[in-house]
């Protein structure tokens, strides 16, 4: 019988007893031939069984070869495989994790002493590492082999195994290390350095971080600490910060050892005062405060390395440095003033009283904060170049379906109707790389389909011989006049709207300018251009296509209207003005609309949403805007469509349906709160949302309310990139004349009081711009002062805004708000909130 043939009868009938001798009677030839009988029939016809993998094991010329032809996992039947280890086991078996996982360490410790592998050292400590969830006793496991303690323990400290992991009955290896050093069964020194060794290694926070609580669960002496001091320094240098405080605390009881090397753990830690980390900042802070206290040689070193302290713009570690330095600083040292100077403008009011005899310059006043230049602009609007010919046109069209950007296609389409008449087969037959681009845009969704669709149209329109890549196109793209589905947003439909009428117009054969297209980044068009766009459909007694008209007079940047006015009555005839009139009447709009979607100010709602955790319900806080999606008639306006648009916009069309009518923008941002800004948990599409927030700072308009609502969501946001953006925007506005921080302020009370958001993400995003300039501090603390009053009860790290507060009021010379007052006054038995109620206090006394 052929191999091929006996293999089949035994797995396919599961003759097990009889794969074994049928495995060892098999040459080296023929088991490379029954491994590619395996590589043939497995996950495809068969299935893994103790058929298969005995047969994987046997044939497999190398490890690879059998991790890809065995299972997963699969239970090993120990019985058969010892059967044919007795006449066969491969060489590489002692280097196979793939196999030995499924057996016990016992199991295979047996097999080593039988000749039958070698074991590998990592896979010894995988293996030892998972023994205790065996039924074996920790005496089995450990006192079995000599080599278990002699060797394959200490692999334990030299490879990331699951040692960390707790198993039942109190199996833990914490437990085994220490049982076996009070038994002198291995060295206890020796297992102190390994810990350290193994941190060292840096494989993951979870594995350092067991080593050093074993490190601790030993309790070493003090001589041993001071014998393995260097060990420990090295931690310092990890990349984990985790570790610092671990071994701060190791450490702290010998540091006033005469045999402690103070010097060398300045050096190692020297670093710490720069992570910005609170709770490392403070155990390092009392630990260097108790060496300057005990050794006097090396104070000036400590007073030098507690400086970079004072860039965190925290009172309480801020306060620690400084009454280390007044205390064991030498106010004789021109030098350490000098040092200590670069650090002045960073000094916060009560640290920078503490260090006054330090500072070159103490007798300025404490409220002096140091301008810096005036920020500059987010965006700068500057001219749009439109595209001159039709060589331009063709070099330009590609990347219009390549890369998406907002203005592109405006201004292609702005180009098509220019040159319409003049575009040739020739000129088409150019433009198939633009064609291949907007061909691959088939699968996608949203407006950047829609102006492919209307591409392919326009090319079937042209092209009257057509080619094979428009023929594809015709049966992938639906006809431009069925491009509309049952569930398209509104504003997809308006945007529709405007393209079949600039299609009837290329059909018709009009040399026509569109336009809404913007002249100005990022989206707006001057009211003279537009003007002499529409005298040129006047002189051909055209007009203008309805949604390319309305986009066009929303997008109008409101300036020099008087003059605009006069100049469009030279121009062109009265029906022809009066298409302009949404422009010149500022109640235009006012008599049509509802005040809520102009104005941007919608109510909001607090409620309370359940998500689920496996199978726990958690309800969270959520607060949402009630806007709702209305129905509208068939002529309805395009501000119609825009406002009644919600779910399925994302990415660039988003800042598309923004730059629509940049000045009634609040429903789109009250839509993206609801979608995915509405609780602290569900927060998503990240990119878009950044995207989105920086394209409407672009545009320098005054806040409406959900703008507010928006930034006030955003910088609470757990992608750094968006709330960053968001701080940065604030940073930016707040100081403008149209910005109101009180509307802000109260938003990010209510937020905090409610517990949609933390205080921690509010003050660490302001506390670097505290003592930027005059201006930005006073704004501060018309921001500080509505939030204060929204937050109805003591909240976690309350104290932190108290103490911004506090600092605020000392940098502007001003006394506590009346309202804050009253608040101060509710909290005032609050223990964490004792101490800096009193300094605010004192500080309105002072002012009176």
């Amino acid at each position: 019988m052929l191999i091929e043939d006996e293999l089949k009868t035994i797995y396919l009938n599961y003759r097990i007893k009889d794969i074994v001798p049928f495995l060892i009677k098999l040459t080296p030839k023929e088991k490379k031939e029954t491994a590619v009988i395996l590589k043939k029939f497995l996950n495809k016809d068969w299935g893994h069984n103790h058929v298969s993998m005995l047969a994987a094991l046997a044939c497999s010329t190398h490890r690879d070869e059998y991790a890809k032809l065995s299972p997963g996992y699969y239970a090993v039947p120990i019985h058969l495989v010892e059967e044919l280890f007795e006449s066969y086991a491969p060489e590489w078996l002692g280097n196979s994790y793939p196999f030995l996982r499924n057996i016990d360490y016992l199991k295979v410790m047996e097999w080593q002493q039988k000749g039958y592998l070698i074991l590998d050292d990592e896979i010894a400590a995988h293996l030892l590492s998972e023994s205790l969830v065996s039924e074996h006793t920790a005496e089995e496991i450990l006192f079995t082999y000599p080599e278990t303690l002699d060797a394959h323990i200490w692999l334990l400290f030299q490879y990331n195994s699951n040692i960390t992991y707790h198993y039942k009955n109190d199996k833990n290896w914490k437990v085994f290390f220490k049982d076996l050093v009070q038994k002198n069964k291995i060295d206890r020194l020796k297992v102190l350095k390994s810990c350290l060794d193994a941190v060292s290694l840096n494989f993951s926070k979870d594995h350092n971080t067991w080593f050093l609580e074993l490190f601790s669960y030993l309790e070493p002496s003090s001589q041993e600490i001071l014998a393995l001091q260097e060990n420990l320094f090295s931690v310092f240098h990890a990349s984990q910060q985790a570790l610092f405080v671990p071994v701060l605390k190791i450490i702290s009881p010998v540091i006033t050892e005469p045999d402690f090397k103070t010097l060398d753990f300045l050096n190692a830690t020297a670093t710490l005062p720069s992570l910005h980390v609170k709770n490392i900042l403070n155990i390092w802070l009392q630990t260097v405060e108790k060496i300057a206290k005990n050794d006097k040689k090396v104070r000036e070193e400590i007073c030098l390395f507690v400086l970079p302290v004072f860039m965190i713009k925290d009172a309480s570690i801020q306060t620690k440095a400084a009454k280390i330095i007044t205390k064991y600083g030498d106010l004789g040292s021109e030098k350490y003033k000098n040092e200590l100077q670069a650090y002045a403008e960073s000094l916060l009011s009560d640290p920078k009283k503490e260090l006054e005899k330090f500072l070159i310059n103490h007798n300025n006043q404490a409220s002096e904060s140091v301008e810096t230049e005036e920020p500059t602009s987010w965006h700068i609007s500057q001219p749009i170049s439109h595209i001159e010919d039709i060589s331009d046109l063709i070099f330009f069209a590609p990347q219009v379906f390549s890369k998406n950007e907002p203005n592109d296609f405006d201004l292609f389409l702005d180009a098509l109707l220019r040159f319409n008449t003049e575009i040739t087969e020739e000129h088409l037959i150019q433009l198939e790389p633009a064609f291949k681009a907007a061909f691959k845009v088939k699968e996608s969704v949203g407006m950047h389909h829609l102006y492919a669709t209307f591409f392919m149209a326009y090319a079937l329109l042209k092209l009257k011989k057509g080619s094979p890549l428009l023929n594809k196109a015709k049966k992938e793209f639906p006809a431009l006049e069925n491009w509309i589905g049952k569930r398209t947003p509104l504003i997809f439909k308006a945007y529709h709207q405007i393209l079949l009428g600039i299609f009837d117009l290329l059909k018709q054969g009009k040399n026509l300018p569109l336009l809404s297209v913007a002249n100005h980044t990022p989206c707006w068009i001057d009211i003279r251009i537009l003007i002499d766009q529409l005298k040129i459909y006047q002189d051909q007694k055209e007009l203008p296509v309805p949604f390319d008209l309305q986009r066009a007079v929303l997008r109008v940047r409101k300036e020099n209207f008087e003059e605009a006015q006069k100049y469009a009555q030279k121009q062109l005839s009265e029906e022809y003005v009066q298409l302009l009139e949404p422009v010149f009447d500022p109640e235009y709009y006012r008599n049509i609309y509802d005040k809520s979607y102009l104005e941007g100010n919608f109510d909001r709602k607090l409620g309370i949403r359940k998500i689920y955790k496996g199978y726990v319900a958690e309800e969270i806080p959520e607060l949402t805007i009630t806007i709702e999606n209305k129905e509208i008639p068939g002529d309805a306006s395009l501000l119609d469509h825009l406002f009644n648009s919600y779910h399925g916009i994302y990415d660039q069309d988003l800042i598309r349906i923004l730059y629509t009518a940049p000045y009634f923008s609040g429903s789109v941002f009250a839509k993206k709160c609801n979608e995915t800004l509405s609780n602290a948990v569900y927060q998503y599409d990240s990119r878009t949302n950044t995207e989105f927030l920086d394209a409407w700072m672009k545009l320098n308009l005054p806040c409406q309310k959900m703008h507010y609502l928006f930034l006030s969501a955003a910088m609470f946001s757990k992608d750094k990139t968006f709330s960053g953006t968001a701080f940065e925007a604030i940073i930016h506005k707040i100081v403008s004349e149209d910005f109101d921080p009180g509307i802000l302020g109260i938003m990010i009370g209510e937020k905090i009081s409610h517990g949609l958001v933390t205080v921690k993400r509010l003050t660490d995003g302001l506390s670097g711009f505290i003592g930027l300039n005059a201006s930005h501090n006073q704004a501060f603390e018309k921001l500080l002062i509505p939030i204060l009053t929204a937050i109805d009860r003591p909240v976690f790290n309350l104290k932190k805004i108290l103490e911004m507060y506090y600092e605020l009021l000392h940098l502007n010379q001003s006394e506590v708000d009346g309202v804050v007052a009253a608040r101060l006054e509710e909290w005032k038995n609050e223990n964490n909130l004792k101490k800096i109620i009193i300094k605010l206090k004192t500080n309105e006394r002072k002012t009176l």
